[in-house]
């Protein structure tokens, strides 16, 4: 097998996975519920602000206001349901994603990458 049929097959398997059906599922689950959408716009819209605010040397208090607000969205969105679950799934396929990574990494370099257990030798915790 060549390396474009190896990789092709690798790709059907990636897309096969129950790790990317279950990141399709919730994704489309989240495009599809209101409430998440904007709770999803809602996020961003205060990330955007906190951004701004701090570039645009925003007042300290309001600032402050807006990371708090920002805080609580981000509860709400771990809260409920489909946004939990979109963001459960594509965790789960990045986890894959780096798994694969690594092996395909290890295969090329000798190295085994991921993390060996000692801070020491770490490049950052993932």
């Amino acid at each position: 097998m060549d390396y474009v049929e190896a990789a092709s097959a690798l790709g059907e398997a990636i897309k096969e996975s129950a790790e990317f059906t279950a990141w399709q599922e919730a994704e489309l689950a989240l495009m599809q519920d209101e409430k998440a959408q904007e709770l999803m716009n809602d996020f961003k819209d205060l990330q955007m602000k906190l951004v701004h605010g701090s570039r645009d040397d925003m007042d300290k208090d309001e600032l402050e206001k807006i990371r708090d607000t920002l805080m609580e969205k981000q509860r709400e969105l771990n809260e409920y349901e489909i946004t939990k679950n979109y963001f459960d799934g594509k965790k789960g396929f990045e986890t894959m994603m780096r798994t694969i990574n690594d092996i395909i990494q290890h295969f090329i370099t000798g190295d085994s990458g991921g993390c060996g257990g000692s801070c020491e030798t770490c490049g950052g915790c993932h």
